[in-house]
């Protein structure tokens, strides 16, 4: 069981909180004055280590987010992560860097948790969120789940908490391609841009996945019939598999819980199915996201770094390579060996060592 705090706007436009507790039996109450009540399964076998969070309401409904400031512990100089509400509860006195981070189609915010630790010890102020229809997010109906809504959730959210400094953004799979976006359309909010196998090259999609995204409603019909038995199937007899080059050093505890919060969104989140199908529609993964890289290459003074796995078999290793050396010269590319996509899974420290050295390169 774990402490939620929700914060809302009041009608004088005070920040409003009141303490949540969250219940065992994954019940939700998806009335627009109350957040969902979202209890995902949870074992100590996980790369989700940081269960407490708070609430925000905004535009399109209730975000969860997670913001952490570095703590120092003065006896013996080590610094860890400590929760916010909001900056006003800040009490790091250096000066504030923002990391915040953008995660994919499936695995939410829980999904940069194993890379925290090395942030704030460098001195990073970190934000998490879960996008709309993922995670403990709500997941409104109406919404159409595009590149543009993600963006709009992301500034909602930094609005919100009224961070106005200039931010490093990481993206990871999905989020990659949405990270590229908000770079594109508010580069006067980024500092450096992060992509983590960004789903900008185009992606392999399996003869089913084409056949519940056809237009005319037949797509959506379709994957009212089987679309959620064919997805249960996948997570329980591939395991990520695709997602893992050798799921077999993976702890298989850590994939088993991987599994049963997978089945958590099909199974018991609310609006999960519509979202995630709505997705896969709005968003040509197929096609690929490349028109994005010329959006931000005359950004000359964008520092960007993009991080592929040589096995990531997602997003092709040879493929993305070259794309996005044609596309976007001016990048740093950095390869991660012996990884797939999963890369907070399969090499954390590889990974944050490779973020922290970019971000303490010189402007």
């Amino acid at each position: 069981m774990s402490s939620i705090t929700i914060e809302k706007e009041d009608s004088n436009n005070h920040s409003s909180s009141t303490d949540y507790i969250e219940n065992n039996e994954g019940k939700t109450n998806i009335d627009q004055e109350v957040p969902p009540i979202l209890n995902p399964p949870f074992s100590d076998h996980s790369i989700e280590i940081y269960r407490d969070g708070h609430y925000a309401k905004l535009t399109n409904g209730w975000t969860w987010y997670q913001l952490f400031e570095p703590q120092v512990n003065h006896e013996n100089s080590t610094i860890t992560p400590r929760l916010l509400k909001n900056l006003k509860e800040k009490t790091f006195t250096m000066p504030t860097k923002f990391i915040v981070c953008f995660h994919g189609i499936t695995w939410w915010s829980m999904s940069f948790h194993r890379l925290v630790q090395s942030f704030v010890e460098n001195g990073y102020t970190v934000l998490l969120f879960d996008f709309y229809g993922r995670g403990r997010s709500c997941a409104p109906e109406t919404l159409t789940y595009s590149l543009d809504m993600f963006v709009s959730q992301a500034i909602d959210l930094l609005d919100y908490l009224e961070i106005t400094d200039m931010i490093n953004l990481v993206g990871y799979s999905m989020g990659g391609a949405v990270a590229t976006l908000f770079a594109s359309t508010f580069p006067q909010r980024i500092n450096r841009l992060i992509g983590m196998g960004p789903a900008i090259v185009p992606v392999p999609i399996p003869f089913i996945g084409k056949l519940v995204t056809m237009g005319y409603g037949v797509g959506k019909f379709l994957f009212s019939l089987f679309g959620a038995q064919s997805l249960l199937r996948k997570v329980e007899t591939e395991r990520f598999s695709m997602d893992i080059h050798e799921p077999e050093n993976i702890d298989p505890l850590i994939i088993d819980d991987l599994v049963e919060k997978v089945k958590w969104l099909i199974e018991k989140k609310p609006g999960y199915l519509n979202s995630f199908h709505n997705t896969l529609c709005s968003i040509d993964f197929g096609r690929g996201n490349v028109e994005l890289l010329t959006q931000i290459t005359s950004q000359q003074n964008l520092k960007v770094l993009i991080i592929l796995g040589n096995k990531d078999q997602i997003i092709p290793y040879e493929e993305a390579l070259l794309i996005f050396k044609n596309n976007l010269p001016h990048a740093k590319i950095e390869t991660i060996m012996n990884c797939g996509h999963a890369f907070t899974l399969e090499k954390p420290l590889e990974l944050s060592e490779a973020i922290i050295k970019f971000l303490k390169e010189p402007l």
